[in-house]
């Protein structure tokens, strides 16, 4: 930051590459390092990093000083592919609308027996539940003897007939309470009553949002801490909510996603790419790349046979992407499944049915106040499909 603030063009390049070769896959750090090469005069240094930078399907923004930093010195024209990346991309369909447009929508879950998807809502503080039709209904709601927070993440355990949830205190929820400021919550219910059959918190007197997870086959829970950084486990032979990581080796982890053996606990950082947690033994290796990949920005993640299914609302543009797998430790390219038409909005979450990818578009993150509590009116948030072959 000192760097980038500063007035020594050379020490700024330095800076940002040292940073670039430490987070590779950073699409936002490689727009810096072609910004800090032009800011330096390097032109064919600046050139080579935008071209970088469009092969991982990024884009700059048109009214920004970087985009207009560099078409003043006619550098774009050596990087076509940068306006080419906002082409409208969709391979989806529409299944349905919710009918409240203020939901402020952030997951998904599918309970395959019911025939219905359970959505989270941050700014109403509830679950609801909505047939394939779109016809929807409160399923879990705050009350005064159980008062619920912001609704995050949702995950059903079909299994053992359970609901988990995650909710945590944010002031864009509608009767937010500052004193529920970094508090937050596991919780989990019954599947057929939605009774609260348990509550999980941390105890470590640090402020948490616990909120992205995923459950393995034999009931444990994996769920991480946006805030904290924290990665935590609820064994299903002990119930207790146990730090799975050491602290210190994420920023904001989101949804994790386990491979099919269940031996790997891939975990998406919002400021760092994706990891890989060998389960067995602890061990994390950050994935790497043979390709310029933006692993960066991720939501929403979601394994499959051949790769990965991100949610990425953290880069530009906004996407829906499926990363290739080498091996199970190496990504080697990428395709994009919805980018850059009107009313995709933020994409955040979605659920894997089969080999039908059900997400969230339009959910409402992007009409948030900078105070983080006014919310602008809009349109309602949407559930899409598409096939993944």
């Amino acid at each position: 930051m000192a760097a980038a603030n500063g007035t020594d063009n050379q020490l700024r390049v330095e800076a940002f590459s040292r940073l670039h070769s430490d987070f590779p896959e950073s699409s936002r750090v490689l727009r810096n390092v072609a910004w800090a090469e032009q800011r330096a005069g390097n032109a064919d240094a600046a050139v080579k990093a935008l071209n970088d930078y469009a092969e991982m399907g990024m884009t700059l923004d048109s009214n920004g000083p970087i985009y207009k930093a560099m078409a003043s010195l006619g550098l774009l024209a050596k990087a076509p592919r940068l306006d080419r990346n906002r082409s409208a991309t969709t391979n989806g369909s529409k299944v349905f609308s919710l009918p409240d447009p203020d939901l402020l929508v952030e997951d998904i879950a599918f309970d395959a027996k019911a025939g219905r998807y359970l959505l989270t809502s941050v700014r109403k503080n509830k679950i609801v539940s909505c047939d394939q039709s779109g016809h929807c209904r409160d399923v879990v709601t705050s009350t005064p003897d159980n008062p619920l927070d912001g609704m995050l993440a949702i995950h059903i355990d079909a299994r053992r007939n359970v609901v988990w949830a995650t909710s945590s205190g944010m002031p864009m929820e509608q009767g937010y309470r500052p004193e529920r400021k970094g508090k937050s919550a596991l919780l989990k219910f019954d599947l057929e009553t939605f009774r609260l059959i348990k509550r999980y918190e941390p105890g470590d007197g640090k402020e948490h949002a616990l909120g992205d997870m995923t459950v393995a086959s034999n009931g444990d829970a994996y769920v991480s801490d946006g805030l904290s950084g924290d990665v935590y486990v609820v064994k299903h032979d002990n119930d207790k909510l146990t730090p799975l990581v050491p602290a210190g080796v994420f920023v904001s982890p989101q949804t994790p996603a386990l491979n099919k053996s269940e031996s790997i606990l891939y975990v998406p950082d919002y400021a760092e790419g994706i990891a890989a947690i060998q389960l067995a033994t602890g061990k994390i290796q950050w994935l790497r790349t043979t390709t310029p990949l933006a692993l960066e920005g991720i939501d929403g993640l979601y394994w499959t046979e051949t790769g990965l299914i991100a949610t990425q609302n953290g880069t530009s543009p906004e996407r829906v992407v499926r990363f290739h797998f080498r091996n199970e430790s190496v990504l080697d390219s990428f395709k994009v499944i919805e980018a850059n038409w009107p009313g995709l909005g933020d994409p955040t979450h979605g659920v894997l049915v089969g080999n039908v990818f059900y997400f969230i578009v339009n959910s409402g993150w992007d009409r948030i106040g900078d105070d983080e509590s006014s919310f602008r009116p809009g349109t309602a948030p949407e559930i899409w499909k598409v096939q993944i072959d």
